[in-house]
C-alpha cells in the first residue's frame, strides 16, 4: 500500500475515484483546488494506492500560522470506501503517511473532517487511530439530502406548501433556464448579485465576486457545474449553482429577489429548486445535497431557521455530521494553539 503526494498525472484517476465514492463531495474535486488557492489556503493532495489503483484520496488546505508554521485542514475528507474490508488498513496508511508529510512541512496538526455520521464505519475506524475527536466542524455541521426519484414520487415527498409553491410558480409564468458555459460571466455575476441581496437581508458577510468567478470557471470548465436561473417575463427572480460529482449533486450558491410590498409572490425559488433536482437527475444523480441547514433543535432566532424550513419542505433526510478528528503532529504547539483558541472564545462570550 503506497501513500504519496498526488501529481497532475493523477487528476483523471482522482476524479474517477471521487465520483465513484459516496464519502466524497466537491470540496475534494480537483478543480476546487483553484478556489482554495484563491482563499490563500493552497491544497496539498495525497493518495493511497494499491498497485496502479487509487483507493483513498485527501486534499489538505494549508492554513498559515505564526513563525512559518501551518495548520492543515481536510474538508469532508479523507475520501475512501469506509465499508470496504480494507478500509482499516487504508486509513492507517493515510494517517501514518499524512503525519510524516505534515511534519516535514512544519504543520502543527491536521484536522480531518469526513462526511461521517455518529456510529457509522468511518467514526468507528477514526476512533481507533488515536486522533483527537472534536464535536465542532468548520463546514456546516448538518445538511439535508433528497433521493431523486421520478417526478411523481419526488414531488409527493415535498410538504404541501412546497408542492403549492412549485405549482404556483408555474401558473405565475416562472421559467427556469440552465447555463453550462464556463465563459458565461453574466450568469455568475448575476448570481452573485442575487446572493449579495439575500445575504444582506440575513446579515451575513458576502464573499468576493472573484471567488464566485473562480469557482464557476473551475467547476463548469470541468463539466461539473451549472447555473439555473428562474425568470418571469425576462426578469431574473432567483438563481443557483449546482455541482455534480458522480451520482451526487450539491446546491452550492443561491439567491433570490424579494418581492416589493404589495407585489404578488412568484415562488421562483421553489421552481428553481424543483428544476435543479430534475436537471441533476438527468445527469445521473441519485442523491441531492441541499448543503446546510440550522442545527437540530435551533429555534426561530437562528439565522438559518428560514432557509432550513425552506429546504425541509423538499423532503429528504436530515444528516448531522459527527465532528472532526485532529491528527496532532507537534503536541506542544497544538496545546498552545488550543488554549489560545479557548481564551479567544471566552473573551468573545465576555464581550457579548
Amino acid at each position: 500500500m503506497d501513500f504519496r503526494p498526488a501529481t497532475d498525472a493523477d487528476e483523471a484517476a482522482w476524479q474517477a475515484f471521487l465520483a465513484a465514492t459516496p464519502s466524497g463531495d466537491f470540496l475534494h474535486d480537483w478543480a476546487w483546488g483553484q478556489v482554495a488557492a484563491f482563499d490563500g489556503q493552497p491544497q496539498r493532495r495525497f493518495v493511497v494506492g494499491e498497485g496502479d489503483r487509487i483507493v483513498a484520496i485527501l486534499a489538505a488546505q494549508e492554513r498559515p500560522l505564526m513563525a512559518g508554521r501551518t495548520f492543515w485542514y481536510v474538508p469532508h475528507g479523507p475520501v475512501l470506501d469506509w465499508d470496504a474490508p480494507e478500509a482499516r488498513s487504508r486509513l492507517r496508511a493515510m494517517v501514518v503517511g499524512l503525519r510524516n508529510a505534515a511534519g516535514r512541512h512544519g504543520a502543527v496538526a491536521v484536522k480531518l473532517e469526513p462526511r461521517a455520521v455518529a456510529d457509522d464505519a468511518a467514526t468507528r475506524l477514526l476512533g481507533e487511530r488515536r486522533l483527537r475527536h472534536r464535536t465542532e466542524t468548520l463546514q456546516v455541521g448538518q445538511t439535508r439530502v433528497v433521493e431523486l426519484a421520478d417526478d411523481e414520487t419526488l414531488i409527493a415527498g415535498f410538504d404541501k406548501d412546497t408542492r403549492y409553491g412549485v405549482r404556483r410558480a408555474e401558473r405565475e409564468g416562472v421559467a427556469v433556464e440552465m447555463i453550462e458555459d464556463p465563459a458565461d460571466r453574466r450568469a455568475i455575476d448575476a448570481l452573485h448579485g442575487l446572493v449579495r441581496e439575500t445575504q444582506q437581508r440575513a446579515g451575513f458577510p458576502m464573499p468576493a465576486i472573484e471567488r464566485y468567478r473562480v469557482a464557476w470557471s473551475a467547476l463548469a470548465g470541468a463539466g461539473r457545474a451549472a447555473i439555473l436561473e428562474a425568470r418571469r417575463e425576462g426578469e431574473l427572480l432567483a438563481s443557483g449553482m449546482v455541482v455534480i460529482e458522480g451520482d451526487r449533486s450539491y446546491y452550492l450558491f443561491s439567491g433570490s429577489r424579494r418581492e416589493e410590498k404589495g407585489e404578488p409572490k412568484r415562488y421562483a425559488s421553489y421552481a428553481l429548486q424543483w428544476e435543479m433536482m430534475r436537471y441533476a437527475r438527468g445527469r445521473g444523480v441519485r442523491r441531492h445535497d441541499l448543503w446546510g441547514i440550522a442545527p437540530p433543535g435551533a429555534g426561530p432566532d437562528h439565522p438559518w431557521h428560514g432557509v432550513g424550513l425552506f429546504k425541509k419542505g423538499f423532503g429528504g433526510e436530515e444528516v448531522v455530521w459527527a465532528g472532526s478528528w485532529d491528527l496532532v503532529v507537534d503536541p506542544n504547539l497544538y496545546r498552545l494553539r488550543t488554549a489560545t483558541g479557548m481564551m479567544r472564545g471566552w473573551l468573545r462570550k465576555l464581550r457579548r
